[in-house]
């Protein structure tokens, strides 16, 4: 029977320490992917990929992938944003993030007076108004 020596006999989270400790000792400008995000942003897109749907944390935790994109979207500077930049591509964007909820789970068809209101906000953005929509 072989036993397990080093690095593999270690418990898991001496493990977790020493490989932290690797990535620590290069400068943050030093990084590869502080370097190139498109590198980075490749890493991320294979590590998800490597973990099967339902064991991936944001699709079981609705809450943490929407702190986790907001926390994305406040690291850009709002003028460097592509979606404020590019309203098709928001518009696009918004569409299809709509289409992957369920009819049924979407709230403006649960809320029609959720829908009525976010429709008047639209409505008077987009013509310059600021009116309500309520007749005042």
């Amino acid at each position: 029977m072989a036993q397990t020596r080093g690095f593999g006999a270690m418990d898991e989270k001496k493990q977790q320490d020493i490989a932290s400790k690797g990535g620590q000792s290069v400068a943050p400008e030093n990084r590869s992917f502080s370097k190139d995000h498109e590198l980075a942003a490749e890493a991320g897109r294979k590590g998800g990929q490597s973990v099967a749907p339902e064991d991936r944390s944001f699709s079981k935790d609705h809450e943490l992938a929407a702190e986790a994109g907001r926390k994305g979207g406040q690291s850009v500077a709002p003028e460097d944003r592509s979606f404020s930049k590019d309203h098709e591509l928001a518009a696009e964007a918004g569409r299809k993030g709509g289409q992957s909820v369920a009819p049924e789970d979407r709230s403006f068809s649960k809320d029609h007076e959720l829908a009525a209101e976010a429709g008047r906000k639209g409505g008077s953005a987009s013509h310059g108004s600021d009116d309500t929509g309520d007749g005042s």
